[in-house]
């Protein structure tokens, strides 16, 4: 059985890149997790919830738990509950129960993502059939969908963090929303440097060894597109990705950044999620 054509035509009209996978049919996430030999940590389910009747859609990895009462608390419905098969089954007519892809089908469709998902750089979910599923990047599949994102589940068993936190260095001149960026950062688990000029990034950043750099692009010194060269051409610090964070909304700004090679370009005002899961997702691919 082949992808179903109304999948496609959203994977393309959102410019989505896919890779299709067939394999015996698996009428769970942790069995296409098997089907597959992935970890389920991996493999992207969504657990669907009724709110009077309306679909709320948690997308988390196959191998965790839904933290109900805590969807409940965040979303503010006390009563939200999990759906039955039947009601999953009426709101997506033609789609399996356990192979509805983590996309909005439906008008009244409401979506969230736990945050642990933007650690990966790909994501495997089902698509559409019970012997279908394919691959797409983490930030593809999160451009289009664009979910709320929180933490909908509870903690893996023994999940302590071997490694330190990875540091970001925000190079931001105005000294408020360098302060806002960093504190943000380290809700997220982040170690954050803060600089406001370019020229004192580029003489701490060999220092610092940043795991990543978010960098405005009007700084009082060099502009952010010069001490991006820059940091290209200093050794370790050539594969660092970097993100853009302005209020440059310009196509011609947009494609420097691109050919640049930013792994992301965001303007301001932006959505705090929004940045975390580029972020995360840039790093899972270094």
């Amino acid at each position: 059985m082949a992808m179903p054509r109304w999948l496609k035509q959203i994977l393309i009209h959102y410019g989505v890149p896919y890779e299709e996978h067939h394999h015996p049919p698996a009428y769970s996430a942790q069995e296409l997790a098997e089907a597959e030999h992935m970890s389920g940590w991996r493999v992207a389910k969504t657990v669907f919830l009724s709110d009077h009747g309306r679909p709320v859609g948690v997308v988390l990895p196959a191998s965790a738990r839904l933290d109900l009462p805590r969807v409940q608390s965040i979303l503010g419905i006390p009563d939200v509950r999990l759906a039955t098969e039947p009601e999953i089954a009426a709101w997506f007519k033609g789609c399996p129960p356990g192979a509805v892809p983590p996309f909005r089908l439906r008008g009244d469709e409401r979506i969230l993502m736990d945050r642990s998902l933007a650690h990966l750089g790909s994501i495997l979910f089902p698509a559409g059939t019970l012997e279908e599923a394919i691959v797409v990047r983490f930030r593809d599949w999160y451009r289009a969908v664009q979910p709320g994102v929180g933490r909908f589940a509870l903690p893996a068993p023994g999940s302590n963090g071997a490694h330190g936190p990875p540091t970001v260095m925000v190079v931001e001149d105005e000294p408020t929303t360098n302060e806002l960026l960093c504190r943000l950062l380290e809700q997220e688990g982040f170690t954050c440097r803060g600089v406001e000029e370019g020229n004192r990034a580029l003489a701490l950043a060999p220092e610092v060894q940043p795991s990543a750099i978010l960098l405005d692009l009007m700084l009082p010194d060099i502009s952010g597109f010069e001490l991006y060269e820059k940091l290209r051409r200093t050794g370790p610090l050539k594969r660092i990705p970097v993100i853009v964070v302005t209020a440059l909304d310009d196509d011609a700004c947009r494609r420097r950044g691109n050919q640049l090679g930013a792994d992301a370009y965001l303007t301001k005002p932006f959505q705090p999620a929004a940045l975390v899961a580029e972020l995360q997702g840039a790093l899972e691919e270094v």
